[in-house]
């Protein structure tokens, strides 16, 4: 295994943070809301070394394996640059602090592997006495095998993690979702990032949904009251596009603020949707004709009836502000201070291809990002649909051989007819 170390030097904070790179007059550059409090400051891995990956294996060791020469402790900072596509064949678990990982212009982590198994990219965990705080992951494409109900993995999770900030990454295809957030994580920043499904959902999933492109679940459940007062996220200028059919985000026990995104995922299920003492304030939001915005997804019968939802000046979403509950509303301004810019402006600045959300960004080695880059760069804002077949179309059929119009309870054969002709028969169970 090769690595390639470029330097050892030590960076200043502003190589990756704001100071490097002259973006558009709406883009900061650097986390903001929740991503921003002081003390919580998001660094990444500002003035460690630099390493550039290029296969799984070299991914994995530049976090696992730059440790203190005295102390020995592997939570030093590292940059990481990721270049080319990178194959990742199952789920990366990582407990680490202080990285920022950049895409170079093009640059993907996938998985091809839709199995329960198998499935998922890249997870940053806390647990056995070894937390995951302070992540920075930037101008990358993160990249599942496709929506499959199997309870599989995410393409991206973040399971008791603070200090997270994403930007300008286009994330999609996730088998169970795209993005997911739960188990006391804080203090996180999403800015600038764009959703999609390409990837044809497979049916016949264990769990039961035959279109499972969900997308951000923040929370796992409602019982997990540890999340309580945590899960405090920024959305900022992020795009949901086509193919994302639920969960935009899904938000249990957080303070959520969404704010200047763009919505295009028409033809959707919903897009927000409000749970178990969420805290939700969306403002100057772009819902494209066509786009549900918001859902109910409280239990009062169950005893977990609290939400607070506010929405103000979005387009196609008539202003809302309602409550279960004594909770106060949360209410941005009262805990950092943010510039947003006007609505009718987020077509076209979350939505432009080179500037807005996505992985667009010019990064180079030594300097991190420094612009955008150019329509030779190699950048991609789109996701890149893998050479396996796509699923056209399933038949199912219960052990006697007789059609069905949908899984049955029980044991069901499950009939895939595939896009390059072919077919695929496997039995599986519906609960």
């Amino acid at each position: 295994m090769t690595k390639h170390l470029i330097t050892a030097a030590l960076l200043t904070a502003g190589t990756i943070l704001p100071g490097a790179a002259q973006l558009s007059a709406y883009d900061a550059n650097s986390p903001l809301g929740w991503g921003a409090m002081p003390g919580f400051e998001v660094t990444g891995g500002a003035g460690g070394v630099e390493v550039v990956v290029t296969t799984e294996a070299e991914f994995d060791a530049a976090i696992n394996n730059h440790r203190d020469p005295v102390t020995r402790e592997r939570d030093q900072p590292v940059i990481i640059y990721v270049k080319g596509d990178v194959e990742f064949t199952s789920m990366h678990t990582y407990h680490t602090k202080n990285k920022t990982i950049l895409g170079l212009p093009g640059a993907r982590i996938f998985s091809k592997d839709r199995t329960k198994k198998n499935s998922g990219v890249l997870k940053f965990t806390s647990g056995s006495g070894s937390d995951s705080e302070n992540i920075i992951i930037r101008n990358l494409t993160i990249q599942g095998a496709g929506a499959y109900d199997v309870d599989g993995d995410d393409a991206l999770l973040f399971q008791g993690v603070k200090r997270v900030w994403v930007d300008h990454c286009t994330i999609g295809d996730g088998v169970d979702s795209s993005l997911d957030c739960n188990h006391e994580s804080d203090y996180i920043c999403i800015s600038w990032c764009r959703f999609l499904y390409q990837i044809p959902p497979l049916a016949g999933g264990s769990g039961g949904a035959n279109d499972h492109r969900f997308c951000n679940t923040w929370g796992s459940s409602d019982s997990d009251t540890s999340s309580l007062g945590h899960l405090n996220t920024t959305f900022a200028n992020c795009w949901w596009d086509q193919g994302c059919m639920e969960r935009c985000p899904r938000v249990r026990f957080g303070k959520v603020h969404l704010l200047n995104c763009y919505y295009t995922n028409t033809g959707n299920h919903y897009s927000i949707g409000y749970g178990y003492k969420s805290n939700i304030y969306a403002e100057k939001c772009w819902f494209a004709d066509g786009v549900i915005v918001d859902k109910d997804y409280t239990e009062p019968k169950k005893g977990y009836g609290d939400y607070n939802l506010q929405i103000t000046d979005c387009h196609n979403a008539p202003d809302k502000t309602q409550r279960v509950g004594d909770i106060d509303y949360f209410i941005p301004a009262d805990y950092y201070d943010y510039t947003s810019f006007p609505l009718d402006l987020v077509p076209s600045v979350v939505g432009n291809e080179q500037t807005g959300a996505g992985a667009n960004l010019m990064v180079e080695v030594g300097l991190g990002v420094t612009g955008y880059a150019d329509g030779d760069s190699g950048s991609q804002s789109a996701l890149d649909t893998p050479s396996a077949p796509a699923v056209d179309s399933v038949e199912y059929h219960n052990l006697l051989g007789m059609p069905l119009s949908a899984p049955a309870q029980g044991i069901n054969i499950l009939t895939e007819h595939l896009s390059d002709g072919s077919t695929r028969t496997r039995l599986i169970m519906h609960r």
